[in-house]
């Protein structure tokens, strides 16, 4: 069972990943070290922390993964989230080298205690869904025993862009389920009914930040770029964790600001900007 308190907050990773850029950077790290993300995370009340595919390599040179676990046990930080599956639906090399991501993460995620992995639908093609079901149900097998459910982030942009096509392709596999970003619910015009719709355990986690309207720019690189703090834009947080409390979601949420403003902050500029902002939001809710 999840705890009673509902705003444990996930500090993601590119929240706190500093100059890390998702397509330029070179390096596909975060510059911070470790130890630091961890200890800015603890000090400024986040509960949890994310880790990135392309990050935990270069995390792993660094670390045996069982001192991970222990730096996170020793900060307190006890909400982990791994981050991001792609291609788990595709075949031939891209497969392959899904496949041994997954493995890698799936690995990582439960030495570390990882609550959620997330993995990403197709985007700029089409599958049956038949075979996305399927494919996705291998996820979830593979996943077994890992004590991590599998959530599907449902994208504006992607094949998977609505809850109800996101369930079917979930169907019955054990612990697969939902990730409910409010970035991709509000620009992808999901409504509160929609929301309500979703049965409570198929709702992996929830992910809040915030976006000015209309932006003069596509909505990928929006995404990417220009993401605000809770409360700073448009987009209605604290009504969108109103809404997922009614229905019963007691899980931690996620923080995820992708823009260059918070790449551009130093990492405790970061952490604590974040945080700060999502408290105040947060605190309307009572």
């Amino acid at each position: 069972m999840e705890s009673e308190n509902k705003n444990r907050l996930i500090a993601c990773h590119w929240t706190i990943a500093g100059d890390h850029h998702p397509l330029r950077s070179k390096t596909g790290t975060s510059p911070h070290p470790l130890p630091a993300r961890m200890a800015a995370a603890a000090r400024a009340g986040f509960t949890g922390m994310g880790f990135l595919q392309s990050d935990i390599p270069h995390l792993l040179a660094q670390h045996d993964v069982r001192e991970i676990a222990r730096m996170l046990a020793d900060h307190g930080l006890t909400d982990i989230e791994v981050e991001c599956l792609g291609d788990w639906f595709a075949d031939g090399e891209r497969r392959r080298t899904s496949d041994k991501m997954r493995h890698m993460l799936l690995d990582f995620g439960t030495a570390i205690g990882a609550r959620h992995l997330k993995v990403m639908g197709p985007y700029g093609e089409s599958w049956p869904v038949d075979h996305l079901r399927e494919s996705f149900a291998g996820v979830c097998a593979d996943a077994a025993g890992s004590g991590m459910g599998i959530g599907i982030e449902m994208l504006p942009f992607s094949e998977i862009a609505t809850p109800e096509r996101t369930l079917e392709i979930v169907g019955d596999a054990p612990d697969g389920g939902i990730y409910l970003d409010i970035w991709h619910v509000r620009h992808g015009h999901i409504s509160d009914d929609q929301l309500r719709a979703i049965p409570l355990d198929r709702i992996t986690g929830i992910e809040i930040n915030d976006a000015i309207p209309d932006p003069d720019m596509s909505m990928f690189d929006a995404t990417i770029e220009h993401r605000l703090l809770p409360g700073e834009g448009t987009l209605d947080p604290a009504g969108f964790v109103r809404t997922m409390r009614d229905i019963g979601y007691s899980g931690p949420i996620g923080v995820e600001i992708i823009s260059n403003a918070q790449r551009a902050r130093s990492l405790d500029d970061a952490v604590d900007a974040a945080f700060a902002a999502t408290t105040t939001c947060l605190a309307t809710l009572g």
